[in-house]
């Protein structure tokens, strides 16, 4: 059995559950094992999961691809992987929290599950349906399963009144009397977190004990109606100093680390810090993770905890955690970019937006290496935002940052977009070349020049300029050429029906890429070669 869960907060990578779930899977197998199950889709599953490369060292790093193209073959390597690994015995994949699922992570749940057919993989997701609208992203995944026939719903309902009784037995240690089961049944409607938090609040006050003969009208009156106040009515018990540290730990999301609070709170080491957190362990309000981490038992009660704190209060915090986390990382903030740019937004009304934009522009990036387009695009559009940098204008980038933000901007849209989409897309790509070609950076350059972007038929030619551009400025025959070739002549033959001209220029182009032993690029080539070949005979034929 694997297991992924989601989570609501920011910063979260994308494809998190799947991520966790392979995880825990790669843990335990030996390195040949792993690249027996694996097999050729390793190095692009080691693209969203880092550990499969150091199980498998000297994996290559994928070719670049068109975007859905690149995510196609992730989809396609990470199904096979679960197909092989459930053929030997039976595996269930159960995802969890679904209705804070990533758009990435929902895309690869509705790609395998078409996929799975007649393997021993068995795929359950668990999700709180009151959350969602007609429009929530999970919503529309599962309408696609449903008209495929993909999907069978389990709903699950409340508690019965034999499982209220039942519950209250094993974890009080008591046989209830029946007031007391009809008035937690009858307050809570069976929901299990609502009967979960009115016993512990009843034992934590010492009613469970203290209410022997009460009758049911009595028993009703000492549990709150809602599961916000019985919460809440369980936070009062704490000391002040706990509560205090409970509060701050929020910041962090539904799981944090000792060492990340102590610097939060004024007077309190680790040790002592740890020491309080044992007081909201006995209360069952955190739970201890493995390597010293600790998670609040349940959204609901971070939630109360948060409420408590002002917008002033939140961002110091966010900005400090933010600070002590770099200091943490130290070299190795890229890889938390996205933790960073979460902190960083939270706090702009402390440290200002230059850490925000600096940490968004990381976590672009990462999101586009993952193939997490939908999280790069949320990421370009909120540094170009904090830059105060129109989105659709015209106007060049004004700096290397701004170039930057654009250029991931583009490829975020190239890979999510459709129609005029597309045609944005390139409009921020030349915004962000004009200003690589003007301050003469080369490799910037080229590399906007020969993104796989593919815009409307009214903006091709406008493509080819570009990359007849970028060709004046590397070496006639370098490999940097080589790659602008391809990729020209493809668009002169689909552009100006330069068939002549689409010719010389991939000619030139396989020619280097032999020279090179780039197979990938004479691969490529080819494939335009054969796509302008077979234009030029329809022109003729019609």
């Amino acid at each position: 059995m694997l297991w992924g869960r989601c989570y609501e907060e920011e910063g979260v990578p994308p494809y998190w559950p799947w991520v966790q779930a392979i995880r825990s899977y790669i843990r335990e197998k030996d390195p040949e094992e792993l690249r027996s199950v694996m097999g050729a889709g390793a190095e692009h599953i080691a693209e969203i999961v880092a550990d499969v490369r150091e199980r498998l060292p000297g994996l290559r790093t994928p070719p670049q691809v068109e975007p859905d193209q690149a995510r196609f073959r992730l989809f396609d390597s990470i199904t096979s992987f679960l197909k092989n690994a459930a053929q030997d015995k039976p595996l269930m994949l159960v995802l969890d929290d679904l209705q804070w699922a990533d758009r990435s992570s929902l895309l690869l749940l509705e790609f395998l599950a078409r996929e799975i057919g007649s393997s021993q993989l068995f795929l359950i997701g668990a999700y709180r349906d009151a959350e969602l609208s007609p429009e929530h992203p999970l919503a529309q995944s599962l309408d696609a399963l449903d008209r495929r026939g993909l999907l069978r719903r389990v709903n699950l309902r409340g508690h019965t009144r034999n499982d209220v009784a039942r519950f209250i037995e094993v974890t009080a240690g008591l046989s209830p009397p029946e007031e007391l089961v009809e008035a937690v049944y009858t307050q809570t409607e069976g929901n299990p977190l609502f009967i979960t938090e009115v016993i512990r609040l009843l034992m934590q006050e010492g009613d469970l004990t203290a209410g022997s003969g009460a009758g049911l009208e009595t028993w009703i009156g000492r549990i709150p109606k809602g599961v916000r106040d019985v919460i809440g009515r369980r936070l009062n018990s704490l000391s002040d100093e706990c509560n205090d540290i409970l509060t701050i730990a929020t910041v962090s999301g539904r799981e944090f680390e000792p060492s990340l609070i102590a610097p939060l709170v004024e007077n309190t080491s680790e040790d002592r810090l740890r020491e309080v957190l044992q007081e909201a362990m006995a209360a069952l309000l955190i739970e201890e993770l493995p390597r010293g981490r600790y998670q609040f038992t349940h959204a609901l009660v971070r939630e109360k905890f948060a409420e408590e704190m002002s917008q002033t209060r939140k961002a110091g915090l966010h900005a400090t955690i933010g600070e002590t986390l770099e200091e943490i990382y130290g070299d190795d903030v890229e890889p938390h970019a996205a933790e960073l740019a979460h902190h960083f937004r939270e706090a702009q009304t402390a440290v200002g937006k230059e850490k925000l934009v600096h940490y968004s522009l990381l976590a672009g990036d990462r999101a586009l290496a993952s193939y997490g387009y939908e999280d790069a695009l949320d990421y370009s559009e909120r540094g170009l935002v904090a830059r105060d940098i129109d989105l659709s204008g015209p106007e060049p980038a004004n700096d290397e940052e701004a170039a930057a933000l654009l250029f991931g901007l583009a490829r975020a849209k190239s890979a999510t977009g459709v129609g005029h989409q597309l045609s944005e897309a390139f409009s921020a790509l030349s915004r962000a070349f004009e200003y690589y070609a003007g301050a003469g950076s080369v490799a910037q350059a080229v590399a906007a020049a020969e993104f796989p972007i593919a815009p409307p038929p009214y903006r091709i030619s406008g493509v080819a300029q570009l990359m007849a551009r970028a060709l004046a400025m590397v070496p006639a025959d370098s490999h940097e050429a080589g790659r602008l070739l391809s990729r020209y002549g493809g668009i002169l033959g689909a552009a100006d029906r330069d068939y002549e001209g689409a010719q010389q220029a991939l000619g030139r182009a396989i020619a280097i890429a032999r020279r090179e032993w780039d197979v990938p690029l004479e691969v490529q080539t080819l494939t335009y070669a054969a796509d302008v070949h077979a234009r030029n005979l329809h022109w003729q034929d019609s």
